[in-house]
């Protein structure tokens, strides 16, 4: 059932909640389209009928009926994106393409308003809904979150966690069961994993079939070396290379700072009574202003005022970034912006190119370039340093996200020329081919899981040890961030064409379908799992990206409903029989040559009758974007020469609708984002509106502790970088069957190193654990099997 799903973390549960909801909403508004679609696939539409058509496109404003109309006015400059609508007859003779269908209708204007009005209550409707099922699963499923808080600005020399127990136990009704002190120490774990990973090779390459069991068991450390030096000197060298690093780095003169502190509190009660008594404006933080505070002695160490937050949760924190400033941030993002525009104008160059050779080559591109993307900005995000993964994963949202939209939906208007917008082979075609390649490619590549297959059953079998092994049965690695802008693609790229191409909510509620079954298979029987992490994403998407889809939605309606009927041709009300020597030279029957025939080879045959249907035309620009400055300004009035009186009031109806509509998301963004950031730079705004559970931290079964751990691809399990003697197993959050917690952990075997590991703890996290005086001491539990460290301390 759905509801299992919060079992997995609130931003899991949302998203696969929101996707069913999506692929709802996508099929009531195809449904509420069909009278159009019925319309627009009618001789009452298109007089020449639908029957050459593809079915699927014969519900959308392509238009079949097109007529060469006599311009003697015209230039082939006008026609240089579209010459196959632009002839050239005897006597320079000149005749252009006209798209003959049927004027906009005020019904099916109205019907598209509906759509609009639907889309928006239904959209933010699902937005309320997403916060109330955030509440409920918060409440559901208790976690080391409920209990917990984060300092975001501790004195660098405040290590000792008996100082903060100290300090954090004056609150009312505070039991600090748990304090982490993560320290700035970056250089140092990573020092050590290197070390343990060369480690691993050394281990690797030993000929084990040359000694027993029991031999293999006691060699050292100097053996391995010695064999290495011998047959890979350069392995050899380079982890000697390593420990000498790691032993300047542990060294006595060498000190660390504190970069954050993690509280944990037995009870949720003391949790929110520490977040409300210490609830500060940032200005007051950034001056240490301890007026500020409603208690003296809630000043730490009774001089600083501290930055506290309800903390993420423990698989969620980004132990390595901890130390990360703010000057640091800045030059990372500014890096990483440019990286992105590098590649969204590199993705938009290819499909360009794409679709100059074929519309299918062009829309498979796309669908390919929508998977290999989100690589490259994983990449580039790990150039950034962000505090948790929550945070992580929001920033390679607005990446992916703007990466597909323009990629799949913007790149294709601008390539497709105007006039080629509702003709035959145009851009509607090329959006069915999109959303085609879309619906197919995407969950036929996850079902397949090509690298991953290759790991379990190619490289799997020829691993040199049992942890090499196991780390090729992981699972593909999947990123929340990530799978929300497929979520968000999708709904966009039938948003952006719906005016034209009405039926693309079909397309989106099943290729919803298809990714929400394909993604919920995946999920329990493929994925690696994934962080706990919260609702950032699910925010990003409800407060910025869903209304911004609302947004492009009435303001392409307004430009499609405007450039009706983009063939760029006004009606001159004058006939080619007026009398006009010139003009009488166009009745008769041609033969006009395409401007694109290559030397005027291509021809086409145009007969003009002389009567009253045989009206001049003249090039009038209706491309808008050529006109987006008038279009955007509702108070412009003026009737363009091309449109009906029902096409110009809609254009109106949809100019005033793009005004309300801009104005209504900047007001819910700017009360849900903008005034809230405002308003806590000045003042406190801790609120919540969980319910307090009543239950104790220590009594739960499954929760975790904040123990500072790393991730690699090379080992089963995270790296842990502190001492976990004095913690309980239990609250590290995960177990592993065949190895103990110290065969993960970098702060074991070290002692050489050193001379004495009491040396080294002060280069390492500090975690503490405090039972209540009601509950027992529990009792580690050890693995067997650890012959890993008798390789690092001899």
């Amino acid at each position: 059932p759905m509801s299992e799903f919060r079992n997995f973390g609130i931003g899991v549960a949302v998203y696969f909640e929101t996707m069913r909801a999506l692929a709802v909403i996508c099929l009531v508004a195809g449904l509420l389209y069909l009278p159009s679609i019925m319309y627009y696939d009618s001789t009452s539409y298109d007089e020449t009928g639908r029957s050459s058509i593809g079915w699927q496109l014969r519900g959308s404003l392509m238009c079949h009926d097109t007529k060469w109309v006599p311009c003697p006015t015209c230039t082939l400059d006008d026609w240089a994106d579209s010459p196959r609508r632009y002839a050239i007859a005897e006597n320079n003779l000149v005749f252009v393409l006209a798209n003959e269908c049927a004027d906009i209708r005020l019904r099916e204007g109205l019907q598209h308003l509906v759509v609009i009005l639907f889309l928006a209550i239904a959209i933010f409707a699902l937005g309320f809904h997403q916060k109330k099922l955030e509440l409920q699963y918060d409440e559901a499923i208790l976690s080391a979150s409920d209990y917990s808080i984060k300092v975001d600005d501790p004195p660098l020399d405040a290590t000792d966690p008996d100082e903060w127990k100290e300090f954090f136990s004056r609150f009312e009704g505070a039991h600090v069961t748990y304090v982490t002190i993560g320290l700035d120490n970056e250089h140092v774990v990573n020092a050590l994993i290197k070390r343990r990973l060369l480690l691993q090779k050394l281990r690797q390459l030993y000929p084990s079939d040359q000694v027993t069991e029991v031999e293999h068991e006691d060699t050292t450390l100097e053996d391995l070396l010695a064999f290495a030096t011998k047959y890979q000197p350069r392995l050899a060298r380079s982890f000697i290379k390593t420990e000498e690093k790691c032993r300047n780095l542990l060294s006595p003169e060498k000190t660390y700072g504190t970069t954050s502190i993690f509280v944990t509190f037995e009870t949720e009660s003391a949790q929110r009574n520490v977040l409300r008594a210490l609830s500060v404006g940032h200005k007051d933080i950034l001056q240490n202003n301890v007026l500020a505070l409603n208690d003296p002695n809630h000043a730490f160490r009774g001089k600083y005022v501290l930055s506290v937050a309800e903390a993420p949760e423990p698989s969620t924190i980004r132990w390595q970034d901890q130390d990360a400033t703010l000057m640091m941030k800045l030059n990372q993002r500014i890096l990483t912006s440019l990286i992105t525009i590098v590649i969204v104008w590199g993705g938009f160059i290819s499909v360009r190119a794409a679709f100059l050779k074929s519309d299918t080559l062009a829309a498979f591109l796309i669908a390919i370039l929508n998977i290999l993307g989100p690589h490259l900005f994983k990449l580039v995000n790990k150039l950034e340093a962000h505090p948790d993964e929550g945070s992580w994963q929001a920033s390679l949202y607005m990446k992916v996200c703007t990466f597909r939209w323009i990629n799949t939906a913007i790149v294709t208007t601008m390539v497709t020329p105007f006039m080629d917008t509702i003709a035959i082979n145009g851009l509607i075609a090329k959006v069915d081919a999109v959303l085609k390649a879309e619906i197919i490619t995407q969950p036929v590549v996850h079902m397949l899981d090509i690298w991953n297959n290759i790991k379990r059953h190619i490289f799997a079998p020829f691993s040199a040890n049992q942890e090499t092994m196991d780390s090729n049965f992981h699972g593909s690695i999947q990123h929340l961030g990530e799978k929300y802008t497929a979520m968000t693609k999708i709904i966009f790229l039938c948003i952006f064409y719906s005016p034209i191409f009405p039926a693309s909510f079909f397309y989106g509620a099943f290729a919803y379908a298809a990714n929400f079954y394909t993604d919920k298979f995946l999920f329990f029987r493929s994925w690696a799992a994934i962080p706990r992490i919260g609702n950032d994403v699910a925010v990003l998407s409800r407060n910025f990206y869903f209304p911004m889809t609302l947004v492009i939605m009435v303001i392409m309606s307004e430009f499609y409903m405007s450039a009706y009927p983009f063939d760029s041709l006004c009606d001159t009300y004058d006939f080619v029989n007026n009398g006009d020597e010139v003009l009488s030279q166009y009745i008769g029957t041609h033969r006009a040559y395409l401007a694109s025939g290559g030397g005027n080879s291509e021809a086409v045959t145009v007969t003009v009758n002389g009567d009253v249907s045989d009206r001049v035309y003249r090039f009038c620009s209706q491309d808008f974007s050529s006109r987006f400055g008038s279009l955007l300004n509702f108070f412009d009035e003026n009737k363009d020469d091309w449109m009906s009186e029902d096409q110009t009031f809609l254009t109106y109806l949809y100019g005033l609708g793009v005004v309300v509509a801009i104005t209504l998301s900047f007001a819910f963004f700017f009360q849900h984002e903008l005034l809230e950031d405002c308003k806590s730079f000045f003042t406190g705004t801790y609120h919540t509106e969980e319910f307090d559970s009543g239950a104790g931290f220590s009594d739960q079964e499954e929760i975790n502790a904040y123990v500072p751990q790393y991730k690699h691809r090379r080992f089963a399990h995270p790296l842990l970088a502190c001492d976990i003697d004095a913690i309980d197993p239990n609250h590290i959050g995960w177990t592993d069957v065949h190895r103990s917690y110290d065969f993960y952990n970098i702060t074991k075997g070290i002692e050489h190193l050193m001379g004495g590991r009491e040396e080294a703890n002060s280069a390492f996290a500090v975690v503490k654990h405090w039972l209540p005086r009601h509950l027992p001491p529990k009792k580690k539990t050890q693995n067997v099997n650890d012959d890993f460290f008798r390789y690092g301390s001899m």
